[in-house]
């Protein structure tokens, strides 16, 4: 039963019996061949060294090589900005050689505060300190760095002017460093948001009281103002009632989010349908057609969705499958929400099967675009329920329209019917005659 402690503290006891020589060559670095300090261990090929000598390593083989590579040896390109360190070393380290680990930490800040290399940089910045350009940074004629690129700086030039950045992106798609001046660098914006960035307001944002930007209206971040604040200027809202706030605004950066398209293709404050009833334990907790909103991403593969329910507005908060909504608009003049219809030609679904039969009547639950309708139609003798499906307005006709060409039909055959009986007997009186 004890077998397996055994062979677990085996590893352990023997590494306890190595003297402390043989431990500092287990735990040397690769670089300057002392024990590790912050010990930081390449993804590109498991290696460890210690993280001041990496960034000595990268330092140097940007002004000598542009591009630094793995001093491991894999030839991998090196990244800027290091992974975490490694605290299993690290604890490991202070275990097994705890004299020789304080030793060594003490030398390192002891070099750290000599080393020029590792002071502030010009303008008040510090080597290894995360920034972003904040305006164009031109290359001659050109723009090389686009305004609000982040990057890290690396350290002072040697000109005593510049300071040496390296940036996530430029516009030739070049990988080297680049040296500007400081005023050319801020501080990175709260929330990773970029200057330019195109975002969207994720609430109804209050100004003096009242609503002065509505939820999903786009702006650009014009700037940052403290540790949690962006400054945005939004663009006029479609159905603004008030209104819009001239100049930037300064919200919190939680308070909008970048402008992409959400999972499924859906944006912030979509107005959207439930393209089916939606069911919560045994029963329907949003029918077909319930108009929301969509308030924001839940998951991957979810979306939460504001529904409005009744008259009074009411709104319950839903995460649902793109599948599970469509997009909501008014339908055609000539078609409104409500009104009855009825499908003028099979409508098909995939592989040519038949979903509704022409004459099926059904109700405009609302629109999808300006082209299709979303319609509830009448359940059929297979159907366990209504159907609710997307439909292109050209197959559709009022079902009062139909009503009344079938009325007029009507009356014209028994018109046809009524003199019949008429005509006969006098063609009869004439036949007797000529006879």
């Amino acid at each position: 039963r004890n077998s397996g402690v055994a062979i677990a503290i085996a590893p352990v006891q023997a590494m306890a019996d190595l003297d402390e020589d043989a431990i500092a060559e287990l735990f040397a670095c690769g670089i300057c061949d002392d024990i590790m300090v912050d010990p930081t261990t390449l993804t590109c090929c498991g290696k460890s060294f210690c993280r001041r000598c990496l960034q000595l390593w990268i330092r140097t083989n940007v002004h000598s090589s542009g591009v630094p590579r793995c001093p491991g040896g894999c030839g991998a390109k090196m990244p800027f900005r290091l992974p975490a360190r490694s605290l299993a070393l690290r604890n490991a380290l202070e275990r097994l050689a705890p004299e020789k680990a304080e030793e060594r930490k003490k030398e390192a800040l002891e070099d750290e505060e000599i080393d020029p290399l590792h002071g502030p940089c010009y303008g008040g910045f510090r080597p290894w300190q995360e920034v972003a350009a904040n305006r164009d940074v031109i290359f001659g004629n050109r723009v090389g760095v686009r305004q609000g690129t982040p990057g890290i700086v690396i350290g002072n030039f040697s000109d005593g002017l510049h300071v040496t950045v390296r940036f996530d992106a430029q516009e030739d798609g070049s990988e080297l460093c680049v040296n500007v001046l400081p005023e050319a660098l801020m501080e990175p914006l709260p929330g990773a948001f970029r200057l330019g960035q195109r975002v969207v307001a994720l609430y109804h944002l209050m100004l003096h009281d009242v609503i002065g930007v509505h939820m999903g209206t786009v702006g650009v971040v014009v700037g940052g103002l403290g540790a949690d604040r962006l400054m945005v200027l939004f663009e006029e809202h479609p159905c603004d009632t008030v209104t819009m706030p001239e100049g930037p605004v300064s919200v919190n950066y939680k308070e909008v989010i970048a402008q992409r398209p959400l999972v499924g293709g859906f944006s912030i404050a979509q107005h959207v349908q439930s393209a089916m009833d939606l069911i919560v334990g045994n029963r329907v907790a949003v029918p077909a057609g319930t108009r929301g909103s969509v308030v924001n991403e839940f998951s991957d593969t979810r979306l939460t969705v504001a529904f409005h329910h009744g008259e009074d507005g009411v709104q319950s908060c839903f995460n649902v499958l793109p599948l599970e909504i469509r997009p909501w608009c008014e339908p055609p003049g000539h078609v409104p929400a409500g009104v009855r219809v009825r499908a003028t030609q099979d409508l098909l679904g995939g592989v040519n099967t038949v979903l509704v039969k022409a004459g099926t009547v059904g109700v405009i639950l609302g629109g999808i675009d300006e082209s299709q309708v979303f319609v509830s139609f009448a359940s059929g003798r297979d159907d366990v329920g209504p159907r609710h499906i997307a439909v292109e307005v050209s197959a559709l006709a009022r079902a009062e329209e139909q009503y009344e060409q079938h009325e007029d039909n009507k009356e014209c055959d028994d018109g046809v019917a009524d003199s019949a009986p008429g005509d006969t007997p006098l063609q009869h009186e004439d036949l007797q005659q000529l006879s």
